[in-house]
Order: structure tokens, then sequence, then C-alpha cells
């Protein structure tokens, strides 16, 4: 079988005008790209100067937030982050947590139904696990 060769250079696709777009793309990010480089670079800033180098600190750690709420029974419903737990399973979350960081806050946000022996039992449970930063969330009224 033979094929004409006339119809055989028509299918092919002229690949030129494609090469030089890539290129005009490639010239266009690397220019782009140094001038933003070159723009931060330029900015003339003297800064003070420190007499001894300041040792930073790690920042702190995001408190454990323990939400505390009664169900319809009267019964207490402690959860962090969203997984319901017991007492038991509290105090156990609360250890691990002071494992992994010796400086670990707790911050109870108890709804205002709750007694006030379900806080004392997350203290309690924060005590157990060697927790000494504790604290409660309030709701702030403003005044007028």
């Amino acid at each position: 079988m033979k094929f004409d060769r006339e119809a055989w250079e028509a299918l092919t696709v002229d690949m030129t005008p494609l090469v030089d777009c890539i290129f005009a793309l490639i010239l266009f990010l690397l220019v782009v790209s140094s001038w933003v480089e070159s723009m931060e670079q330029d900015l003339s800033i003297e800064l003070p100067t420190q007499g001894r180098e300041l040792k930073i600190k790690a920042p702190p750690t995001r408190p454990i937030v323990v939400n505390v709420r009664v169900q319809p029974g009267g019964k207490p419903f402690y959860h962090i982050e969203n997984e319901h737990l017991t007492v038991g399973a509290l105090t156990t979350n609360l250890s691990r947590a002071k494992i992994r960081n010796r400086d670990q806050a707790v911050v109870i946000r108890a709804d205002r139904n709750v007694k006030w022996e379900h806080v004392a039992a997350v203290m309690g449970c924060c005590a157990e696990a060697g927790i000494s930063k504790v604290s409660a969330a309030v709701e702030i009224k403003e005044t007028q």
C-alpha cells in the first residue's frame, strides 16, 4: 500500500508556534518572579541593633477545651473536640496530654445549667492528671 507524500505532509502539525508560545511563557515567568524577589530585597530598612541575642521560647500550646453539658435526664455530658468522654476517659485523656506537654492548660466551658459538682469533677480530673493550669470560660455581658 502506497501513501501519497503530499497527503502525509498535510497531516503533520507545525510545532514552531507552540514552542514559541512556551518560550514566551517561560520568559514572562522568569521576569516576573525575579522582579518580585528583587522588590522585597530593595526595601531600604535600617534595623535596630540588639545588645544581646534573645532566647525565643516555643509558642504556648493550645489549651484543651473541655465542654460540660447536661443531658435531659440530668446526666453530665463531657466532651473534648466533639468526642464524648466519661470521667475516667477524661482523666486518661488529660494525663496523656500532660505527658506530651508538661505546661498543658485546660479551659472548662460549662453550660449555665450544669451543677457545680460536674465542673468540680473536671477540675478533679485535671488534678489527677497533674494539670495545674485550669481556667473557666464565661460570657461577658456588655454594660450599657
